[in-house]
């Protein structure tokens, strides 16, 4: 049995939480006179509000009208990714709390994240009343339905934060059913909308550019290369945890590569895997899972897919896949994974 800190159903929930992309977009983004950072690590920069004649300002947000008459100054954030993006304009004096996180900070803004207050966990958000004590004037999720807004689990539900008075913002999931959504550009909508909201939009415009660089390095990389089969194993024995669909699929086509599995696999049979006839084999790692142990794992029972026969075993941190501002990291090790001679660069985190 393979082991980990996480048993299978929390790996799978992290995995199609983070496969999870929001389907909404926002406004076109105004120019603003809000300092830009030309540097790869906006992070640390002090926020600017624009002037207070540049409000109201709106945005679209999962088929809502968001209005904002000042700049949020208290923000709680309920999961890491949009933290992470706040954190890399440069937003964290206007965060109040978030509710931890899933995986070590990207480097450039760990020492920022460490200083942030704690108020839940990776998989165990706020109490409503936690939460509303933190009298936020913005509060920002993942999914708006469910995990952090479950009543049932004793969290606020979207509507009673509204009823309190606060802004509710989905970042890269509005429901369930936007799982399949998410590209290597869903975290532009978000960074768009914060840069808008808090008047930074310059910042935030000067950092998707930076994103999309990196991506394009990818793509000239592998122009022309043979499309390899692969697939992304997540752990698990019987039955093993795929990574599939969303920003799984289009980080793996960007890469050169075709995922052997279907874009809303979650679980599949050992025989379906025996079957996949994988060229390469990512083996995608949360914190507290061993690559050794998983890839020894795969080589013991699929001794016959070309992957393991060919010694294609690539470790990838699902961290680096996330909708976030590290995605293109992730772009990359998966180009050279995929394309052994590729020998990309990789950026930093």
């Amino acid at each position: 049995m393979i082991k980990s800190k996480f048993n299978l159903p929390i790996i799978a929930f992290i995995a199609v939480v983070v496969l999870s992309g929001c389907a909404s977009t926002g406004d076109p983004v105004p120019k603003t006179s809000a300092p830009a950072s030309s540097t790869s690590n906006p992070a640390g920069t002090s926020s600017t509000a624009l002037p207070s004649s540049a409000y109201p300002v709106s945005i679209e947000n999962c088929g809502r009208t968001l209005t904002f008459d000042a700049a949020p100054e208290r923000v709680v954030s309920l999961w890491q990714a949009p933290t992470e993006m706040m954190l890399a304009l440069g937003l964290e004096d206007r965060i109040t709390a978030v509710a931890g996180n899933y995986a070590a900070y990207p480097d450039s803004i760990a020492k920022t994240a460490a200083a942030l207050p704690l108020i839940g966990n990776s998989m165990s958000w706020p109490s409503k009343e936690v939460l509303l004590s933190q009298a936020p004037d913005l509060v920002v999720g993942q999914s708006l339905e469910g995990f952090a807004f479950d009543t049932s689990q004793g969290y606020a539900s979207v509507e009673q934060i509204e009823e309190g008075g606060s802004q509710v913002y989905g970042s890269n999931l509005c429901s369930s059913s936007d799982a399949l959504n998410m590209t290597l550009e869903t975290p532009y909508r978000t960074l768009r909308d914060f840069g808008i909201v808090f008047g930074v939009s310059d910042r935030a415009e000067d950092f998707i550019t930076q994103m999309e660089e990196k991506k394009q390095k990818v793509i000239s990389a592998v122009k022309g290369l043979p499309t390899q089969r692969v697939a992304f194993y997540n752990g698990g024995d019987g039955p093993l945890i795929v990574l599939a669909g969303g920003i799984y699929d289009d980080a793996i086509a960007t890469a050169g590569g075709e995922n052997v599995f279907p874009a809303d696999s979650v679980y599949v049979s050992k025989e379906e895997f025996a079957a996949s006839n994988a060229d390469v084999i990512l083996v995608g790692t949360f914190e507290g899972q061993d690559f050794a142990t998983l890839s020894n794992y795969l080589i013991t029972h699929f001794p016959d897919l070309p992957a393991v026969k060919n010694g294609k075993l690539v470790e990838i941190h699902v961290a680096d896949t996330d909708a976030s501002i590290s995605v293109m990291r992730g772009l990359t090790e998966i180009a050279n994974g995929i394309h052994s001679d590729l020998n990309l660069e990789v950026p930093a985190s």
